[in-house]
């Protein structure tokens, strides 16, 4: 139970940093995985490996239409 909870979070947060970053929030986990990493918080990595992964996955399989204009200009060349 634990686990699916922490996967809800990790997607809820995903959402949120897309809406607050566009297409800097992978970037912008990907640092905050780091920085968590660097000071030795290991639950905090984790969740936030899970927040990227989940960015990423999101990008890759969402509609061309739902991509914003520069994800629409990359997947058109």
């Amino acid at each position: 139970m634990q686990e699916s909870n922490v996967r809800r979070d990790a997607h809820a947060t995903a959402l949120s940093m897309i809406r607050l970053h566009g297409l800097r929030a992978q970037a912008v986990a990907l640092e905050r995985a780091a920085e968590l990493r660097q000071q030795g918080d290991v639950a905090a990595h984790d969740l936030w490996q899970q927040i990227f992964a989940a960015i990423c996955e999101m990008r890759r399989t969402a509609p061309a239409t739902q991509r914003g204009p520069a994800m629409q200009r990359a997947a058109a060349r």
